[in-house]
């Protein structure tokens, strides 16, 4: 009886801890002078809180576990509100096609910028900046010979080319 009693509070305290990032997050928003969902600024309001160790992850697994199993029942109420607007969804489903497939590229081309930017070495990157500014110059001078490569960017070059030789 203790141990369900234990289990019980602890899913209490995480459910409560869930609930008071969405509601500071629904009052910001509601000082905000633009409509900004609250939902979303409590959730980043708990993932803060989760990065800053102000709240451990231990405390709210109990009911995050719990959101997460039972997740497609949380989705049906939605899914019916769609369903009861189908002719609409119908009539706009060239637009909702577009918008899908141009969200999933921005979102394929800022991910894998991103993913270059991170991974990228500082002597690779100072090597990009000099080769972009290299190009830049003979676009510049289009009917010129391209300068041999200044004494720095031959020494970024050779130690970067040595680096993915040892690869």
């Amino acid at each position: 009886m203790v141990t369900f009693l234990k289990k019980f509070l602890w899913i209490v305290i995480s459910f409560l801890i869930i609930y008071a990032c969405l509601f500071i997050g629904k009052q910001i928003a509601s000082l905000l002078p633009f409509v900004f969902p609250g939902s979303i600024i409590g959730l980043m309001l708990l993932f803060l809180c989760l990065e800053f160790r102000v709240v451990r992850l231990e405390w709210i697994m109990p009911s995050g576990s719990l959101f997460l199993k039972y997740m497609a029942l949380l989705f049906m109420p939605s899914a019916i509100g769609i369903i009861t607007y189908l002719n609409e969804v119908y009539s706009s489903m060239v637009l909702i096609i577009f918008n899908m497939v141009s969200g999933i590229a921005l979102i394929l081309l800022v991910v894998g910028r991103l993913f270059q930017h991170m991974s990228e070495t500082p002597e690779e990157r100072k090597r990009r900046k000099l080769l972009y500014r290299r190009a830049i110059r003979y676009k510049k001078i289009t009917r010129q010979k391209l300068k041999p490569l200044s004494a720095e960017a031959a020494a970024v070059t050779a130690a970067v080319n040595t680096k993915e030789e040892k690869r």
